[in-house]
């Protein structure tokens, strides 16, 4: 008919344009670091402050276990117990027949711990951001969320039918310009951001996002994967960071896969929020409850978190060192400096790709950051630091950068 358009029809993945794209940006990284790819290393042991890879124990700055909870003893033990009490699954979606008692007791004591009324534990921390943030608005609803914020945020907002608008990353200034044209036109707004973010190492601007929040009548969600075990005395996260008061922020997510050394995610809240959500949300209701033995791993890390502060103290002094001792060797470390994620700017995407391979060679494990998780030319090895880190450990990695960016001939930016 007239007006149409042709479409090439596609009937074999292999000639599909994105498909072409990756295996041309493929064979450019492999080319650059000599059929070594730097991604999906194989790890035999525990994410330490040291880890197995290829038969040999080597400094391990690529892991979130950020509080030393997967691997500890105290935590195994009580994984192990749960499988003896429980089984190794839930066996059902919990509404039905996967409810268990120790779940109850973890989403409890999360709640308790992030100063909210109630809790909600997911199977996936990504699935708990994707189904909340696709299913918490809708139409008539507005969702504003930090240019910056992880993909599965995006990912949700795909998926809702509310109207969603980026903003400048951590500029509530920005933020309240949008609302303040835009807000009378919605029924609910939802407000997004993370407490930390994870490619540059910065902290949000929690208050003042708190304070657009409240002027505006709108719904706060903070994201807390990495600041949660990471910020705080009790790795509390921003509320303790920040001293917030507990109704500052709605909605409070946060993973069980980082710190807490097992798999999930949560969402902390008010119980009226929570209540409804254990009754609808999609990713809950229609998932399987999580395994009794990650229920009991979370549980026993965010006991110990709260009954033992030398904990963070330590991971703590860790991050600062490392901040301070980059810093000393001229390194870029972007906006890092207070969490445990500290990147160092690397540029090209190749070069970061050369300089991980070459460090995990010499028995140092850091993984590159490049397009699309960062912009273009911002190329980065992304530094995790845990509490298990010693300082020696850390002067070490550094040093081997220092002196591989050398050898390759490798311009560090300054």
């Amino acid at each position: 008919m007239q007006g149409e358009t042709s479409v090439k029809k596609i009937t074999r993945f292999e000639d599909a344009p994105e498909y072409q794209a990756f295996l041309e940006r493929r064979a450019e990284m492999m080319e650059a670091t000599d059929n070594h790819d730097p991604y999906f290393v194989v790890h035999d042991s525990p994410l330490s402050d040291t880890s197995v890879m290829d038969g040999k124990r080597v400094l391990n700055f690529g892991s979130y276990n950020y509080v030393g909870m997967s691997g500890r003893k105290e935590v195994s033990e009580a994984a192990k117990a749960a499988i003896d009490a429980y089984g190794t699954s839930a066996s059902g979606s919990r509404l039905i027949a996967g409810e268990k008692t120790l779940t109850q007791t973890l989403e409890k004591e999360i709640a308790r711990w992030k100063h909210t009324e109630d809790c909600l534990v997911l199977v996936s921390g990504f699935g708990t951001n994707q189904t909340f943030v696709g299913n918490f608005c809708g139409e008539g609803d507005l969702i504003v969320y930090d240019s910056l914020a992880h993909n599965s945020v995006w990912q949700g907002c795909q998926m809702s039918r509310a109207v969603c608008r980026p903003f400048p990353h951590n500029d509530a200034a920005a933020l309240d310009r949008i609302l303040s044209t835009r807000r009378e036109k919605f029924g609910k707004v939802l407000i997004i951001i993370e407490g930390a973010y994870s490619m540059d190492g910065d902290i949000a601007d929690v208050p003042a996002i708190v304070e657009v929040k409240k002027k505006y009548g709108c719904f706060l969600m903070v994201d807390e994967a990495h600041s949660s075990c990471v910020l705080g005395e009790t790795g509390g996260g921003v509320d303790e960071y920040f001293h917030l008061a507990p109704g500052d922020i709605d909605i409070k997510m946060g993973t069980l896969s980082k710190g807490l050394g097992a798999c999930g995610g949560y969402l902390a809240g008010p119980e009226s929020i929570i209540s409804f959500l254990r009754y609808s949300l999609p990713g809950f209701v229609f998932s399987v409850g999580i395994s009794p033995a990650l229920a009991a791993a979370a549980l026993t890390s965010c006991r110990l978190l709260q009954q033992d502060p030398s904990i963070m103290a330590r991971l703590h002094h860790n991050i600062a060192f490392f901040a301070s001792e980059a810093k000393k060797r001229g390194l870029n470390i972007c906006l890092a400096g207070e969490t445990a994620v500290i990147p160092v700017l690397v540029g090209d995407d190749l070069a970061a790709y050369k300089l991980s391979n070459r460090l995990g060679e010499k028995g140092v494990f850091v993984p590159p950051a490049v397009f699309p998780a960062v912009p273009r030319d911002q190329a980065r090895l992304r530094f995790c630091v845990i509490s298990e880190h010693t300082d020696e450990e850390i002067l070490t990695a550094l040093d081997t950068l220092v002196e591989t960016a050398k050898e390759l001939d490798i311009q560090l930016p300054a």
